[in-house]
């Protein structure tokens, strides 16, 4: 009985210590990946393969190590990369999975800035306003919050529309000479 424990006990150990070993490896491996990336990244041709397979390392991680504190972490690069590369859908979907399944994730307000930039880059202006503005009501104080309450001012309108605007605001508070 003894040399059974013995042995499942071994078993285990061997089975922790080679889960480590290869949560270990990935990590290496993904930052390798993430170096070679941001050196190559904008002189490479082939940048897209090196941004999808950057994806496929990262989500080969949190698809592995749910509970991981990196798991949050590389699943908004993901979500930043898929923007990049027009995947809004999946990205916002990413993006609500961080939200709601790491509510105390550092950098959760990232999260909802990062969706509404993700709606705003296929001109969904309303999704975007929703995201942009909870952002604001909920993190105020965040680095972003004064750049986004401005964004929100002239979402969706054109380079016109905008310079209109700005030079309204301008006279109205006597920041213009006519």
């Amino acid at each position: 009985m003894k040399k059974i424990i013995l042995c499942l006990m071994g078993i285990a150990l061997m089975a922790a210590c080679g889960h480590k070993m290869n949560r270990e490896e990935m990590i290496k491996n993904i930052e390798e990946h993430e170096q070679n990336l941001e050196m190559d990244y904008l002189d490479v041709p082939d940048s897209r393969d090196m941004a999808s397979e950057m994806m496929s390392l990262y989500r080969q991680f949190y698809t592995a190590f749910p509970n991981d504190s990196l798991a949050p972490i590389y699943m908004q690069r993901t979500a930043d990369l898929e923007i990049t590369f027009e995947m809004t859908d999946d990205a916002v979907a990413l993006l609500d999975s961080i939200i709601t399944q790491y509510p105390d994730y550092e950098d959760v307000a990232g999260c909802w800035f990062l969706k509404g930039y993700a709606y705003e880059s296929v001109e969904n202006y309303d999704s975007a306003r929703v995201a942009y503005t909870y952002f604001v009501d909920n993190y105020p104080d965040h680095y972003l919050a004064n750049d986004t309450r401005t964004t929100l001012q002239y979402l969706g309108l054109s380079p016109e529309e905008m310079f209109e605007a700005i030079m309204a605001a301008a006279t109205d508070k006597n920041l213009v000479m006519e």
